[in-house]
């Protein structure tokens, strides 16, 4: 005779798809990315591209010419799982104790599963932010391995506009304070944008937070600090006289890179479709342990790496 104990109690099975989601629209870098859900594995972006000539009007010989044409960019995404469990009976012998539930025998049920998803939550878009830029699927670091990260795709597509106008070398680097040269790289990129991109709405320029507090120490070392402080507020701003966001994200962080576009040239897949997508707690009695999983896929891609400014310091 056994015993059947397969039946798992959930403790936060119903606010699935909330912590998942909280994975895609909490305050990161994706928030200026456009976000295309459902993706099971690989998706397309569908491109076209028009070429139009202008003709002699005044008659009826006008030629037909110009083309119409149409590419794709994959948008692959990653398939990532987290998965722990733990030992009630641990927490017994310390003042963690208080955190069971009294009356508890078998300690299968805690007092703060929300606690542990939500610190698991924030532990993974941590995780995340650091990958959207820097993931590389041929690298032996866990963190950033699950997916290639933006600046990976970029860079691989050898065709964004050099930002770095001024050739400035690793040896000199990105400086801050009254001799700093953070600000006049900052313009010099901006201004490197194609005509195009000049023009369009949802400018966003991606930087370190090492780089945006540079940016802010040489502006108030040079009494060029003439905007309101509330403007400051999140590491966002707009660059003076340019219709830009200059935004600085944790991923960058340590890189000296930086990478300016419009928002809908960034896209981040993930699916958020079905059950793969998902965030569960539970108490095994097989194995006397709670346990909890954590399942979601997610990858990055640009539409136009050409109408991407990008920042890199020569070597």
């Amino acid at each position: 005779m056994s015993f059947d104990v397969s039946t798992l109690t959930n403790y936060v099975n119903e606010q699935s798809t909330d912590l998942i989601s909280r994975l895609y629209f909490e305050k990161t870098s994706s928030d200026y990315f456009t976000l295309q859900s459902g993706v099971k594995k690989t998706d397309a972006l569908h491109l076209l591209a028009v070429t139009a000539f202008p003709q002699d009007g005044s008659s009826c010989s006008a030629t037909a010419s110009g083309d119409v044409v149409f590419t794709d960019r994959d948008l692959t995404v990653g398939q990532i799982t987290y998965f722990s469990g733990f030992c009630m009976k641990d927490l017994i012998s310390k003042y963690t104790q208080i955190l069971l539930r009294a009356g508890n025998a078998e300690t299968e049920e805690i007092s703060f599963e929300s606690e542990i998803a939500d610190s698991v939550i924030k532990t993974i878009m941590e995780h995340n932010e650091t990958a959207d830029w820097q993931g590389d699927t041929a690298s032996a670091n866990v963190y950033i391995n699950r997916y290639d990260g933006l600046i990976k795709t970029i860079d691989a597509a050898t065709t964004a506009v050099d930002g770095n106008t001024g050739a400035v070398t690793a040896a000199t680097g990105i400086t801050s304070g009254a001799s700093g040269n953070v600000d006049t790289l900052i313009t010099d990129l901006v201004n490197a944008r194609p005509s195009k991109v000049k023009s369009a709405p949802n400018q966003v320029l991606f930087v370190g937070q090492d780089t945006f507090d540079k940016y802010v120490d040489t502006l108030n070392a040079k009494n060029l600090f003439n905007v309101n402080a509330t403007d400051w507020a999140n590491y966002t701003v707009n660059v003076v006289g340019k219709n830009v966001k200059l935004v600085g994200v944790v991923g960058l962080d340590g890189t000296d890179r930086m990478f300016l576009g419009t928002q809908e040239n960034f896209f981040l897949g993930f699916d958020l479709q079905n059950d793969e997508e998902e965030f569960d707690m539970w108490y095994e009695k097989k194995d006397d342990k709670v346990y909890y999983r954590v399942k979601f896929k997610r990858g990055l891609q640009v539409a136009y790496p050409n109408e991407i400014v990008e920042f890199t310091l020569v070597p």
